[in-house]
Formats: C-alpha cells, structure tokens, sequence
C-alpha cells in the first residue's frame, strides 16, 4: 500500500464516526434567539440568550458551546465554555444566556464573537460553528474654532500676544484628550491643552508668543482629540495681523522743539519785561528831575 492509499484510509476513517452519527439521528443546533438591549452603547451591559435545541432522535452524550477569542474591549460574566445538561428527546432545548459588557474604550460598530457547538457520545463527534453579531452604536464629536482673538487687540511688533481660540463641541458625543497646535512663525507657545469637552460645551486654548516682525501671518492650527469613534484631527488656517512701531525719533524731536520753543517764549518775555521795566524805570526817574527843577525854580 503505497503512501496516496494510506492517506485515502485514513480519511474513510475519519469520516465514519460522523456518517455513522448522521445516519444514527444525532442532530444539535444553536441559535442565538436573543440580544438585549437592541441598541448597545459604550460601557454598557447587555446580555445574548442562545438557544440549544436537539434536532436528531437521538440524544447525544455531551453538548458543549463555546466562545471564541471573544473581542478585548467586550467582558463576559460567565464562562467561555458551558456544559449543556443533555437532551433527553427530540426537539427538546435548553436556553443559556451571556451577561457581557462593552468596555469604555470599546469600538463603535459590528462586532462578531465566534462560537462552537460541540456534541457526540462514544466513537463520534459533532462540531457546529456559529457568529454571535451585534453592534455597538457611539456619539461622535464635533469640533471647530468659535471665535478667535488677540490681547492687544492690535499688536505691535516686538509685543508680547496672548491668542485666544474658543474651542466648541457640536456633536453629540464627547471629545476627549483636546489639544490646539498653532504652527505660528513666532518665539513662545504652540500647544494647548483643553482635555474633555462635552456637548454644546466650549473652552479657551490660550497661546502666548512675541511677534518680532510686523506684517499678516497665515499658518495652520490643529485641533486634535478622541471620541467613540477614535482618533480624529481638524486642520484649519487662520491669520493675525502685527503692525509696524514707529520710531520714537519724531517724537523726541517733537518734545525738543516743543521745549525749545517753550523756552524761547518764556526767555523772550522775561527780557522784553525787564526791558519795559527799565524804560518805566528811566522815565520816572526823568519825571522825579523835572519836578525837582521846577521847585528850584521857584
């Protein structure tokens, strides 16, 4: 017998066992008949009733049904194989029922738990495979700039700038693990972190940086954070506009003709004074010698 012929055998072999349960009435079968809640959310119970129902006339010595590699973000109370009490007659049943959780972290979306129904007696068994299919629903975040502004309203170059962006969530879900990325040409912060926020909520995310250069700046903001649905990254531009400082020269320059002048007028009137004071002074002085003359005279 060559090698071809001893691989046939063992076939026939391994076959037997099930033709010789089929054709003795050895028939098991599952059927999930039940997941409650419908709608399962995040970090949510929920339970899966299966139901077990001998479908031959035979009853089978063993029935066994079995959870596959089950998905990490799902807890299940009870153990991953269960030993089905035997069915003693035809069309006979027996419900069992799963008490799972889904994680926080847990996926939004179909999840599939893999299953195995397992049955036979002495010298045969039987194998079903089956997929428990449900799915976990989410709320998705939704964020964007409010408002936007800058501390002085009108910065100078060489200023020191405290920017202001108001962060809002107008979704549903809640955002978590916010930051702000302001890609700005400028020396100071770039990053800022706001952590949760809920629905219809908003925050500030404050930058502070020195704007060494007058002019209108574009660059880009990232606004970065994590909902039910995972990771997620809005990319926007916006733009800020730094005036130029003017030279302090024209106005010392001003403040020295000002002085200047000043001076000037309050030398001028100080002489013309003294110089009318003279005048005065002269001319009563010439009063007071004709007076004196005209006595003499006398």
């Amino acid at each position: 017998m060559n090698f071809k012929h001893i691989l046939i055998f063992l076939f026939i072999l391994a076959i037997v066992p099930t033709i010789t349960a089929l054709d003795k009435g050895y028939c098991v079968i599952a059927e999930v008949s039940d997941i409650s809640p419908s709608s399962i959310g995040i970090g949510e119970e929920f339970t899966v009733g299966v139901q077990i129902e001998n479908c031959g006339d035979q009853m089978p010595e063993y029935v066994y049904f079995e959870l596959l590699n089950p998905p990490t973000d799902i807890t299940i109370k009870e153990p991953l194989v269960m030993n089905i009490s035997k069915l003693y007659y035809g069309s006979s049943e027996r419900f069992i029922t799963y008490h799972m959780r889904t994680t926080e972290d847990a996926q939004p979306g179909t999840h599939v738990i893999k299953t195995k129904l397992t049955y036979g007696g002495r010298g045969f068994s039987m194998m079903r495979n089956y997929d428990i299919t449900f799915s976990v629903i989410g709320d998705k975040a939704e964020l964007s700039i409010a408002s936007l502004k800058t501390s002085p309203v009108l910065p100078l170059e060489r200023e020191t700038v405290e920017l202001t962006l108001r962060i809002e969530n107008t979704g549903d879900g809640t955002a978590k693990s916010v930051s702000v990325y302001a890609d700005h040409p400028f020396q100071g912060l770039k990053q800022s972190f706001l952590g949760a926020l809920d629905s219809d909520e908003d925050g500030p995310a404050v930058l502070t940086f020195i704007v060494n250069e007058a002019g209108e700046f574009e660059f880009p903001v990232t606004i970065s954070y994590k909902d039910d649905f995972g990771e997620n990254e809005i990319k926007t531009m916006i733009n800020i506009n730094v005036l130029e400082k003017k030279s302090n020269a024209g106005m010392i320059l001003s403040a020295i003709l000002i002085v200047a002048v000043f001076g000037g007028g309050i030398y001028y009137f100080i002489k013309t004074k003294k110089s009318k004071d003279k005048i005065i002074h002269q001319l009563l002085k010439g009063h007071d010698l004709g007076k004196k003359k005209s006595l003499r005279r006398k």
